[in-house]
């Protein structure tokens, strides 16, 4: 692989590891609601003996840390999207229909290969062609402009 063509494929997988960091933030925020969500069950059973006071007193942390988590999630949710729109601005100016399914299904849906390979009625041998050929593409694309 060439190394511009390299260069690419790093852009084009830049939002990877931000999308399973948001995806890892909301199963935690999942986690942080169940324990608001059982609020009455806590006040009970927190392991503060009864103590009303300290067990509200949990219960408002919690509230806390939803709050907190929560925004995070939406902070990340519009840098991923701005991110996101700057990979479909790109993808969509690649010339060649099948360069440009591939790229939306991998780098947009975030599919695996084997099923890129299904919902586009092609072998994986066929489908890494299209792919490498979407990559000199896009490697053209992204010296002559800078995508913003």
């Amino acid at each position: 692989m060439r190394d511009d063509c390299y260069q690419a494929k790093l852009w084009l997988n830049r939002n990877y590891y931000s999308s399973r960091q948001l995806d890892a933030d909301k199963r935690m925020l999942s986690i942080i609601e169940n324990k608001l969500g059982s609020g009455v069950a806590n006040y009970q059973n927190d392991g503060t003996g009864g103590d009303s006071d300290a067990a509200r007193a949990r219960h408002e942390d919690t509230l806390l840390e939803y709050s907190e988590m929560r925004a995070k999630i939406e902070r990340e949710e519009r840098e991923l999207l701005q991110e996101m729109q700057k990979t479909r601005r790109a993808i969509d100016r690649l010339e060649d229909d099948d360069c440009k399914a591939v790229a939306i299904d991998r780098y947009i849906s975030r599919l695996k290969w084997n099923d890129i390979a299904d919902l586009e009625h092609i072998s994986r041998a066929q489908l890494f062609r299209v792919h490498g050929k979407m990559l000199e593409q896009m490697a053209e694309i992204l010296k002559k402009e800078v995508v913003a």
